[in-house]
């Protein structure tokens, strides 16, 4: 670089790292000519660091902040410089919020590119613990262990500003080698696409197929679909193995043989849940006890009111049997005859 320009430079009074950026020459000749020419150092930034990066924003509604200073690269970053050195203003904004340095990338959370409000940015933990926190109110659940290519998520397991699972792995390979990854993701998908069939024939639940494997509900929807599956019953899967053995769990035994029930009412009346179903608790016992099921109503023939025990109780071919029964007695004795009474 032909001295003269350097000369002419420092008599315009840049610093010598201006000198040196604008003629890209080192920055150390030019100090080495400054001397020889006996000219005085540039004073250094009268300003602070967070004095300059307050200069050089402006407010904006909803408290923003834009960035008035240099910006650089295609996506125009917001940069500063200051003493020789480059800073990242969001960075600056994290700290000024924070009082101490980012991990990691500092980036605003607010949905307004490059905002550089303190109370806008936040870095890589702080994101994806806001972000974690977002997804569990939209009711996302819990990211999976793996991604589809056995990434430990632990460690690379991010979520985006929706709240959405991905993996920081996967995402670097797709940019170092998108072709190798589109070929391994077919494969994957082939494989969890086999998973998921086998899952469904198992009446596996959706959403613990979709947790299992790290998709989304929809994506076993469509295998169910695709197979013309039936649609796949909703609600809390069977806690129970059987009806019986639901109707069990919910009863206690008094003195006398009765049967109290302890499990879930309706206006009073006892139910066993089983397999989406409400069934009532006596309908229940009689068939568990007489073998058939129950005609017409159900009620207790004993002295305790709600006894579910099945001995206990009569549907109306057992009420009309009894009824015949007294009628024929009548018949024999005389309705005054006391039936608790010997005959002689």
């Amino acid at each position: 670089m032909p001295r003269a320009d350097i000369v002419a430079m420092l008599g315009e009074g840049l610093s010598n790292t201006a000198i040196a950026r604008a003629l890209g020459c080192d920055r150390h000749r030019v100090a080495d000519i400054r001397r020889e020419l006996e000219l005085p150092n540039v004073v250094q930034q009268p300003l602070t660091r967070e004095q300059k990066w307050r200069s050089l924003t402006r407010p904006l509604e909803d408290g923003h902040l834009e960035w008035l200073g240099e910006r650089v690269g295609a996506a125009g970053t917001p940069v500063m410089r200051y003493k020789d050195r480059s800073f990242s203003p969001a960075g600056i904004a994290f700290t000024l919020q924070h009082g101490r340095q980012p991990q990691g990338r500092v980036q605003p959370e607010c949905g307004v590119r490059h905002c550089v409000a303190p109370e806008h940015v936040d870095d890589e933990p702080g994101r994806q613990q806001t972000r974690r926190e977002r997804r569990a109110r939209q009711g996302l659940g819990d990211a999976p262990a793996t991604c589809v290519h056995g990434h430990d998520q632990t460690e690379h397991g991010r979520f985006d500003l929706n709240g959405t699972a991905y993996c920081e792995a996967c995402k670097r390979e797709w940019r170092r080698n998108p072709a190798a990854m589109k070929a391994r993701t077919a494969t994957t998908r082939e494989d969890q696409r086999r998973t998921i069939e086998k899952l469904l024939r198992e009446d596996t639940p959706h959403v613990q197929i979709a947790r299992q494997l790290g998709v989304a509900p929809a994506t076993v929807q469509r295998v169910r679909a695709d197979l013309d599956l039936p649609p796949a019953r909703s609600g809390r899967p069977d806690t129970h193995a059987s009806l019986e053995e639901a109707f069990h769990a919910n009863t206690e035994l008094v003195e006398g043989g009765h049967l109290r029930w302890t499990g879930y009412t309706s206006s009073g009346s006892p139910y066993v849940c089983y397999r989406q179903e409400r069934i009532t608790a006596g309908r229940v016992a009689f068939a568990l006890h007489h073998g058939r099921t129950p005609d017409g109503r159900v009620q207790a023939g004993c002295s305790m009111p709600g006894c579910v025990a099945g001995a206990h109780l009569e549907d109306r071919r057992i009420r009309e049997a009894d009824r015949r029964a007294d009628a024929a007695f009548d018949a024999i004795f005389g309705p005054a005859a006391d039936p608790t009474t010997p005959t002689p």
